[in-house]
């Protein structure tokens, strides 16, 4: 029942093997953020957070609502005090750190992340960014808070879900069941046709929980049941915590998780606490003083570890395994802290109400402060912001807009540019590698008025299926067959050049290929539906196929080579400036040698064509790097600054 001035509500009897639990569950996570090629399985751990903190919210409901002194107002105020005192200061931290550090693209994204743990929407914030296990997540100091707004919305639906199943007296364990099964269906469809999905949703992660709510109702009102199973407790503790090794040493990063992998922390841990404090396990090990201890300080541990690695990655690029020892045990030191001289005395203060206030106050204040620096694109006025003026700016395409469908037909391009007030002379075509040419190139030249037609990670091939690993680009192959109809339907465009990335032939390179694990970054699987020798024997016939189709249409063809790839990202450079941030021009002339075969052959058997080579630009002597006459060419690895594509515009201009 609800009460106005409730007494202090039961608590389930405490036991200290579910705090070993906790710290098994804490320390597993942790080793595979500091050691993944040691612990490839650890992430888990958050799944055994989801059984525990269903099972004890479970229990302390089901406890009160007997005895009818459930309120929803000492719930929440509980949970109040509990989580938002160490995610606030957190929170507070990584503002601070990041307002020093980070540039303004980045400092954009903490704040929005900020706002999103303040109000337990990280899950849905993230959903749209990028997997949970995609490398550029490691830049994220906020990601791991995912977990903790699934956990939030969790408790919010679940305390009103049992109250009015007691209040009307309704089968809890049938209605229980049936949302376990949905929410587990849920879960197994979505990992396969979207996994990021089915990482971050509520909807697909809810069962995981309710596991522990299940098993909480067997406990208070199934004893019977409970006693024949622990009759066997020692026997029942040692498969649990057998399940979650096995899914340690199992699972890896690639795995479709959660779908049918996630049964095994959940089941294990469930059975862990199903064997009760004297099962073999618990009363042997998760029992212990130092598995107890680091359970007590588990959600410090959890909030502060993941913020120091990935400050650490922004900051120092590469982060050693003496660094990544270092700032394990900087984090366990933090979490002491925080739980001795911030949690805890909060908690057990005896002016609650005070607290309370205070702590909503304090979070909404946080949230807002996210709020505000996303609004404001990263509050640009800050002074590490300066140096980085060329990777923030935008190039400013006055008088372009969107090329409209009646304009062209290729299906879901999503880089089209145009300007309606002039004739379209001239074209660029490609993927993303001519989009970072077109400003330079309409803003130095005065006689063609040129139009962009690309689609990230679609080379201008013709007659050749790409299969494109790096980005969902869809079909390749239709985008281009669209794109040289309509190139060959608009008489009034004479001159047209194909710019790309070089190298999809080859095997990744360039530091977010790496970063992210794409070692082959497309992959040309077919022409006219046969296997072919090489990928790029096929990749010269269709960029053979693309230069006949339009000089039989009259157009004139330009083929540019690619820009030198970086096996560094520019602004680890410009952070750390012992950096080693030049290559040799040997090597990049060694990488770029198919590329450079293939485009000499193209242009011996037609004369027609012209080459342009930018390499001389980004050179000095036999070193190439990411700037010239201090100016940041690159915005990354492969991609030009507005700055840099000016000065390849009007090299390119000047070379014709």
């Amino acid at each position: 029942m609800l009460m106005s001035n409730p007494p202090p509500q039961l608590h389930p009897k405490y036991r200290p093997d579910i705090d070993g639990l906790r710290a098994i569950a804490v320390l597993s996570v942790i080793a595979f953020h500091a050691f993944p090629e040691w612990i490839s399985g650890g992430f888990i751990g958050v799944d055994i957070f989801f059984v525990i903190s269903g099972y004890l919210i479970s229990t302390i409901i089901f406890e009160n609502l007997d005895r009818g002194i459930f309120s929803f107002w000492d719930f929440y105020s509980r949970r109040i005090r509990r989580i938002f005192p160490a995610l606030t200061f957190v929170l507070i931290f990584c503002f601070t750190i990041g307002w020093f550090t980070l540039f303004e693209s980045e400092y954009k994204q903490i704040g929005k992340h900020m706002a999103g743990g303040a109000s337990f929407l990280s899950n849905f914030f993230l959903w749209n960014e990028s997997g949970y296990f995609d490398n550029i997540a490691d830049t994220k100091p906020l990601l791991h808070l995912w977990s903790l707004g699934i956990e939030e919305q969790f408790y919010i639906v679940w305390p009103i879900l049992l109250w009015l199943t007691w209040k009307s007296r309704a089968n809890f364990l049938a209605i229980t069941l049936f949302i376990v099964l949905t929410s587990f269906i849920i879960n197994i469809v979505t990992v396969y046709t979207n996994p990021v999905a089915a990482f971050y949703s509520p909807l697909s992660r809810f069962w995981e929980l309710l596991i522990g709510a299940i098993l909480a109702y067997v406990v208070l009102y199934k004893k019977e049941l409970v006693s024949r199973f622990t009759a066997s407790s020692d026997f029942i503790s040692i498969i649990g915590l057998s399940l979650f090794i096995v899914g340690i040493g199992m699972l890896k990063k690639t795995s479709l998780f959660p779908g049918w992998w996630a049964l095994l922390p959940t089941l294990g841990g469930a059975l862990l606490i199903l064997a009760g404090p004297n099962g073999w396990v618990n009363n042997k090990i998760l029992s212990s003083r130092v598995l107890v201890w680091f359970g007590l300080i588990s959600f410090p541990l959890y909030l502060w570890h993941w913020p120091l690695f990935s400050f650490a990655r922004i900051i120092k690029g590469e982060v050693s395994a003496e660094l990544r020892f270092a700032l394990v045990a900087f984090s366990i030191g933090l979490a002491w802290l925080t739980y001795r001289f911030i949690e805890k005395p909060i908690r057990l203060s005896s002016n609650k109400k005070f607290w309370l206030i205070t702590l909503i106050c304090a979070l909404l204040f946080v949230g807002f402060i996210g709020f505000n620096t996303y609004t404001r694109d990263g509050l640009g006025f800050r002074s590490v912001v300066e140096k980085t003026k060329d990777f923030n700016s935008k190039p400013e395409l006055d008088g372009y807009t969107e090329c409209q469908a009646k304009l062209l037909v290729a299906d879901e391009l999503n880089m089209c540019r145009f300007n309606p007030a002039k004739k379209t002379t001239a074209a660029l075509i490609g993927d993303s590698h001519a989009e970072d040419k077109f400003y330079g190139i309409i803003k130095n030249d005065p006689v063609n008025n040129w139009m962009l037609i690309a689609n990230s990670g679609c080379p201008p091939v013709l007659g050749v299926e790409v299969d494109v690993v790096a980005t969902n680009a869809g079909s390749c192959k239709k985008k281009f067959e669209n794109i040289f109809a309509f190139l060959a339907a608009e008489k009034s465009i004479e001159l047209v050049a194909l710019s790309f990335f070089g190298h999809y032939f080859e095997k990744g390179y360039a530091a977010d290929h790496v970063t992210n694990g794409i070692s082959d970054v497309a992959q040309i699987v077919r022409i006219n539906n046969r296997a072919a020798k090489t990928r790029d024997e096929i990749f010269e016939i269709g960029l053979e196929n693309a230069v006949n189709f339009l000089e039989a249409h009259g157009k004139k063809v330009i083929i540019f080579i690619d820009i030198p790839e970086l096996p560094f990202f520019p602004k680890d450079c410009l952070r750390d400036s012992s950096k080693i941030c030049v290559i040799s021009k040997q090597s990049i002339m060694a990488r770029q040698a198919p590329l450079r075969k293939i485009v000499g052959d193209i242009q011996s058997k037609h004369p027609a064509v012209t080459v342009y080579d930018p390499l001389p630009i980004f050179c000095t002597n036999d070193f190439c790097g990411y700037k010239k006459d201090d100016i940041i060419m690159y915005h990354d690895p492969h991609h030009l600054t507005p700055r840099g594509s000016d000065i390849f515009g009007k090299d390119f201009l000047n070379s014709k």
